[in-house]
């Protein structure tokens, strides 16, 4: 029954066959990819509050992350897909060197706020790990520092900096500013934002301006076409 079979065909057809299948899938798996981009909230996002007889001021600096529809001579072959499940880290980095400061996971700003009915802490939500889903043609805001009028310092921003704040009777007279976040006071900062979601990876390089101790002279420079 065996005979006049090439096994050596039908192996080398097979592995062919599921080559290219593989190949086949990646291609597509790659082209489907949400088409992200990257700029910076122009937003003032300052705001001021009096906690305990003291007014605390303070600044955040926020990216938006924006998955447009693409140009119709793209969309038939890349197609339009939603970015699910987002998850966003940012990386502070030394301006001359570009060794890294302090990573944290990043927290979408456009989500809600990990606080209860009581306006206290939230530990479940805490815990949870800060996702964003966004569709075609919409855009979602990513929390990257904050920088207050109490101190001189830039802090990272997510989820946990809500357990420091002074009405919670934390230990750090802070708003905000977790010190495991703390970044520094130097002139200027590269930041690294990276978003993985669909199963790729989006990276994009800013400068972070601090050139005054003014909660409010703190600001983002995008880097053109430029990875980390």
């Amino acid at each position: 029954m065996t005979q006049g079979i090439n096994w050596l065909e039908i192996f080398i057809g097979g592995a062919v066959g599921f080559l290219t299948a593989l190949l086949t899938a990646s291609i597509y798996e790659w082209v489907r990819k949400p088409n992200l981009k990257f700029s910076i909230d122009t937003n003032s996002n300052e705001g001021e509050k009096k906690i305990k007889n003291k007014d605390y001021k303070w600044k955040f600096l926020n990216i938006i992350v924006e998955n447009p529809k693409r140009p119709w001579w793209k969309s038939w072959l890349w197609g339009n897909v939603s970015a699910e499940n987002a998850r966003a880290w940012v990386s502070f980095r030394d301006y001359e060197t570009g060794a890294e400061i302090r990573k944290i996971s990043a927290r979408w700003a456009s989500t809600k706020q990990p606080l209860n009915d009581f306006g206290r802490p939230d530990w479940s939500s805490l815990l949870v790990t800060s996702r964003e889903s966004i569709a075609v043609n919409e855009s979602s805001s990513l929390a990257v520092a904050i920088k207050t009028s109490e101190s001189g310092e830039i802090y990272g921003f997510n989820n946990e900096s809500y357990v420091f704040y002074p009405e919670y009777d934390s230990p750090y007279d802070s708003l905000w500013s977790n010190p495991e976040f703390e970044v520094g006071n130097d002139k200027k900062y590269k930041i690294c934002v990276k978003i993985l979601t669909n199963g790729h990876e989006y990276r994009e390089e800013f400068i972070l301006l601090n050139p005054r101790k003014t909660y409010k002279s703190i600001s983002l420079v995008k880097i053109e076409q430029k990875e980390c």
